[in-house]
């Protein structure tokens, strides 16, 4: 594949900050231009969503200005339950005859009226019974407001938003790259939301989101009046050990196979403990990987010690998709 050298930021947004990274195509690969990450006012965005468009537009401007990004190229990862996502199955059609197929049953496997979503597809396999043969599709749909709110607010920051993608399935993306065989539970977090997803020989099989600030412990905990960071982190991986349990078992009751690797990517400063909490709890084998730690050895511009690919892990791969894109133009 040839690389367009054209540069891509992936953004990261959550109701505590901004984070991004802006990549370049360097010879076979990627080099990283610039990082940075902006703390954001309380309400700008509220459970993954915006919520004061004006606010974001200014914080936006302010992290791309402070950090010297250049690119005027957004790929935005959300993550919020306004994105829904569902596994289903199709009849096997002619390939320039899957996407009308998808659009007009995918109300059937949908919880939510169709015309209020942007809905894409990932057909990630096949099978054939003795009904005949299907190919299986992973439905994902956002909600329109949702989406038209952060088109507003990086449009008005004087940016161009280039795609919206799933910051739990950019996530996704990298953890594959740490895997030896692609079978595992990935969980992922920020500062509002979590996710579970089970991959099996690198096939998603299963994707789960819980809304971390709006579970009753952590209501409770906000409610209480005193904070604390080891609190915090301890209430976070009491919530994501409920999902890994669940979502494990649920697997193997419907699949027949057991997962015995986890592995965790999330705000880094909570990684290790968060880790080390659903390894004991869960017996698993839990590995925080690190996919893009290459990157801190091709930096072109600031302090290149100061640059720690985990910080980052969405930014990056929501940036590699944007120039991936940019190659098949």
């Amino acid at each position: 594949m040839i690389l367009v050298n054209r540069g891509v930021i992936g953004l990261e947004v959550d109701s505590r900050e901004m984070r991004a990274v802006e990549l370049k195509a360097s010879g076979k690969g990627y080099a990283v231009s610039t990082w940075g990450r902006t703390r954001l006012t309380e309400g700008v965005v509220i459970d993954g969503r915006v919520a004061n468009t004006r606010l974001f537009s200014e914080s936006l401007r302010k992290l791309i200005t402070e950090n010297g990004f250049k690119s005027k190229d957004i790929v935005l990862g959300v993550n919020n339950q306004d994105v829904i996502m569902r596994f289903a199955s199709f009849p096997k059609v002619p390939a320039d005859k899957v996407r009308g197929m998808i659009q007009f049953q995918a109300q059937d496997h949908i919880p939510v009226p169709i015309n209020e979503l942007e809905l894409d597809y990932v057909v990630v396999g096949e099978k054939s019974t003795e009904e005949g043969d299907f190919i299986n599709v992973v439905l994902v749909g956002a909600r329109k407001k949702m989406l038209n709110d952060f088109i507003i607010a990086i449009q008005d920051a004087g940016v161009n938003l280039k795609e919206i993608d799933s910051a739990m399935l950019a996530i996704g993306r990298a953890a594959l790259i740490s895997s030896s065989d692609g079978t595992f539970a990935l969980v992922g977090y920020n500062n509002d939301i979590g996710n579970v997803l089970v991959f099996s020989r690198g096939v998603l099989g299963m994707a789960r989101t819980v809304n971390i600030v709006q579970s009753p412990a952590w209501i409770a905990y906000i409610e209480e009046g005193t904070k604390s960071a080891e609190k915090e982190t301890s209430i976070i991986s009491d919530i994501l050990l409920t999902e890994v349990r669940s979502s494990v078992n649920y697997f193997r009751m419907q699949n027949g196979e057991v997962i015995n690797k986890l592995y965790v990517l999330g705000c880094n400063s909570k990684q290790n403990f968060v880790s080390l909490k659903l390894g004991e709890a869960t017996g698993l084998s839990v590995t925080i990987p690190n996919p893009y730690t290459d990157l801190e050895k091709h930096i072109f511009s600031k302090n290149p010690h100061s640059f720690k690919a985990s910080d980052y892990t969405a930014c990056v791969s929501l940036a590699i998709r944007g120039l991936e894109e940019n190659a098949n133009v």
